[in-house]
């Protein structure tokens, strides 16, 4: 059974953008991109809403990695991976390989964890992420926490209905002051 995996960023007041949905404070370093880089490694497809995908449509397939800095990995994977995105109002998913979702993400992903297969990743996307949580469907939570405060923004693990115990399974200090965590389901 495919694992679905997290990958997401927060404030140190847990928000993953700004109340306009701002996420200049996004900076990474290369102990980031080899941590980005690590998870890619082991999943065989991307998971994303609508605001993640175009905003990733409009970055990566142009990016140089001289002038960004950006490691010329994330850019081949990214660029290459298998893209499944969640969105109703979507009318294409132009940034292939891409498959598109109208569905609810629960029962997709359910089916998908099920076949057999590399894990999946699902990435920033906190709506879909929102959904994923309260269905069960989460089993790693790679969060990393920058060192800002924003004071208000949209949270990104939203279900006011349940609490989600977790058990901590590692955790790294980057120079920049992030800190990555890894974080399973706590079981009973």
């Amino acid at each position: 059974m495919r694992k679905l995996i997290a990958d997401t960023i927060i404030s140190l007041d847990g928000y993953f953008t700004s109340p306009k949905n701002e996420i200049d404070w996004f900076s990474f370093d290369d102990e980031e991109w080899a941590w980005s880089a690590d998870i890619l490694r082991r999943v065989g497809a991307m998971l994303c809403g609508r605001v993640t995908y175009e905003e990733f449509r409009q970055f990566w397939p142009t990016v140089d990695p001289k002038s960004s800095g950006v490691d010329p990995y994330m850019i081949q994977r990214l660029n290459g991976i298998p893209k499944i995105v969640f969105s109703r109002t979507l009318a294409d998913a132009t940034w292939k390989p891409a498959t598109l979702i109208r569905e609810e993400p629960g029962k997709a992903v359910g089916k998908l964890k099920s076949e057999p297969g590399e894990d999946v990743v699902v990435v920033g996307s906190g709506t879909l992420l929102s959904a994923l949580l309260r269905d069960g469907l989460i089993d790693e939570f790679f969060i990393r926490v920058r060192p800002i405060l924003l004071g208000a923004g949209r949270s990104v693990f939203l279900d006011p209905n349940a609490r989600h115990p977790l058990t901590l399974v590692s955790a790294k200090t980057f120079k920049s002051g992030v800190i990555g965590l890894c974080y399973k389901p706590k079981t009973s």
